[in-house]
């Protein structure tokens, strides 16, 4: 019982730090660089815990990686329980869009996390993954987890998954140092996050936005 438990939390501790190599965390060292270039401050991001319901970003980023580390462990209660806990952990992520839609860059997030959002409800809580995009990008240790029922954050892109077109069907192949298979969505997301911090780091001097 004790191994196992180390083995979730080894998991767990695993998928955090390929958080911290995933493109959006790359588009947000790029964005902090160039807006240091521009002549913007660091500490104007400071201001950002000032964002309206905040907390929620980081409950919907506990939820996805929880829900990773176990199913991953094949935990066999994810199989009707992890769906619907992936659909709300994008319902949250769309809530602290509402309430933060006014600033800049945030209607390009909110466009990106809404058509993730739509592609995850209409395929049953799952990101359908193109097989032959994550061999391209040499993801081979994702193909048994996209085939399993426990993991339900990806499953396989088939004739029967829907809306194909806003699934993980872009490929960041290597030399990327963690390559990936994008959607759309998640593009879109890296626009706006690019342009929220530059907003922010520069927000003394619009004119530079």
């Amino acid at each position: 019982m004790q191994l196992k438990a180390w083995g979730i939390i080894i998991t767990l501790w695993q998928n955090l730090l390929n958080f911290f190599f995933q493109p959006l965390v790359l588009i947000m060292i790029l964005s902090l660089t160039i807006g240091l270039w521009r002549g913007g401050r660091l500490s104007e991001l400071a201001e950002l815990v000032s964002l309206k319901k905040w907390e929620l970003i980081l409950t919907a980023f506990l939820i996805q990686c929880v829900l990773a580390t176990l199913g991953e462990k094949g935990l066999t209660f994810l199989i009707w329980a992890g769906p619907p806990l992936h659909i709300l952990s994008y319902v949250l992520l769309l809530i602290v869009i509402w309430y933060n839609r006014p600033i800049k860059g945030f209607s390009f997030i909110g466009v990106g996390i809404f058509l993730n959002f739509l592609v995850i409800l209409a395929n049953g809580g799952h990101m359908p993954v193109w097989v032959e995009g994550a061999i391209q990008a040499k993801l081979k240790g994702i193909l048994p987890l996209l085939q399993s029922k426990t993991y339900v954050l990806h499953s396989a892109l088939t004739e029967q998954t829907r809306l194909k077109f806003l699934s993980d069907i872009i490929v960041l192949p290597p030399p990327y140092p963690r390559p990936k298979v994008l959607s759309p969505g998640d593009i879109i997301i890296a626009v706006g996050l690019f342009i929220l911090i530059q907003q922010w780091m520069l927000k003394k001097d619009p004119g530079k936005i």
